[in-house]
C-alpha cells in the first residue's frame, strides 16, 4: 500500500497527479484551505503509476508541501472501485473527514455518496483552464514530448522538475573548462530528449541560473549511457551528495560531434551566452 498509514482527523484529496499541473495545484491548496477551516491535517494521497512518469513521488511531495500540505502519502495497492478506497483506505485508514476531488472527476456522485457514508463532507473543487482548455496531464504530455517547456511553464505554474542527488561523475566536463554537477534521478523519470538546456538549479533555498546537458557525450566520452550533467554559472561551491531541484526552462541545442577539444569549448562558451539570455527574465 505505499507508505500509507493510520491517521485521524485529516482533510484529503486523492489521485494520480502525474505531471503535477495548475489544476493538480488547486486541489492541493483546496486541500490546505478546508483543512484549515476545520482544524484537520491536510493530506494527498498520490496513487503511483506504473513506468514512465512526468512527476516521481518525490517531486509530487516536493510540489504539493509548497503549497502547505502537511502529509504526502504514495498509494500502491490494487486497484479498486473509488467508492470502495474511499471508505476502505481515505476514511478508513486516513480517518479523513473532508475529501476534496476536481470538478472533472467522472465519479463525483459515487464519492459524495460514499463519503456521506463514512460521516465524511465532499468538497468539489472547480477546474483550472489554459487558453480555453480544462489543463490536463495529457496536455503536459504533449508539451514534454514536443519539449515546449515554456507550455509546461504555463500549464503547471512551475518549470518541468528533475529532483535527484549530486553524484561524482568522471569529471570530464573540466576538460572544457566547465566542472558539472552530475544528477541521478529516478530511473522512471521521464527525461527530455538529448541536448542542451537552460536550466535552474535550486540548492536548499537558493536558485542559480545553469546549463544542462542531457545525453550522451559523443565529443568526450565512448560510454553508451544517458547521462544529466549541470553547469551552474559563477558558482564554486561543493555539493556533491546534496539533493537539488533542476528546472528545465528552454531547449537550446541538439547533441553535436565535435572533432577536437578547442571546437568544443568554443561551442561551450556560445551555449553559456545564450543560456545568460534566455535565462536573464526567468531566474532571478
Amino acid at each position: 500500500m505505499g507508505n500509507v498509514r493510520e491517521m485521524k482527523d485529516t482533510c484529503v484529496a486523492y489521485g494520480c497527479f502525474d505531471g503535477v499541473h495548475k489544476g493538480h495545484l488547486a486541489v492541493a491548496k483546496k486541500v490546505v484551505e478546508a483543512a484549515k477551516e476545520k482544524g484537520l491535517t491536510p493530506v494527498i494521497v498520490s496513487c503511483a503509476k506504473e513506468g514512465q512518469v512526468l512527476s516521481t513521488e518525490e517531486e509530487k511531495e516536493y510540489l504539493f508541501k509548497k503549497e502547505g500540505v502537511q502529509e504526502v502519502v504514495t498509494y500502491s495497492g490494487d486497484e479498486t472501485a473509488e467508492e470502495v478506497f474511499v471508505k476502505d483506505v481515505l476514511a478508513g485508514t486516513l480517518g479523513a473527514k473532508v475529501i476534496v476531488v476536481g470538478a472533472n472527476n467522472a465519479n463525483v456522485a459515487k464519492v459524495e455518496e460514499a463519503a456521506k457514508a463514512c460521516g465524511a463532507e465532499l468538497v468539489v473543487c472547480e477546474t483550472v483552464e489554459a487558453d480555453g482548455e480544462v489543463i490536463t496531464t495529457a496536455q503536459v504530455k504533449e508539451a514534454f514530448d514536443k519539449s515546449d517547456f515554456d507550455k509546461i511553464y504555463d500549464l503547471c505554474g512551475h518549470p518541468y522538475i528533475m529532483i535527484g542527488e549530486v553524484e561524482h561523475g568522471k569529471a570530464l566536463g573540466r576538460t572544457v573548462g566547465m566542472p558539472t554537477a552530475n544528477l541521478g534521478v529516478a530511473d522512471s523519470k521521464l527525461k527530455p530528449p538529448s541536448g542542451v538546456y537552460a536550466t535552474s538549479v535550486q540548492i536548499d533555498d537558493e536558485v542559480f541560473k545553469s546549463m544542462t546537458n542531457i545525453g550522451k557525450r559523443p565529443s568526450v566520452d565512448d560510454f553508451d549511457y544517458v547521462t544529466i550533467e549541470a553547469f551552474i554559472l559563477d558558482f564554486a561551491r561543493d555539493i556533491y551528495g546534496k539533493k537539488i531541484i533542476l528546472g528545465v526552462r528552454q531547449f537550446v541545442r541538439g547533441v553535436q560531434k565535435f572533432n577536437n577539444l578547442e571546437e568544443v569549448q568554443q561551442q561551450v562558451q556560445k551555449d553559456i551566452q545564450k543560456v545568460r539570455e534566455v535565462l536573464q527574465s526567468v531566474v532571478e
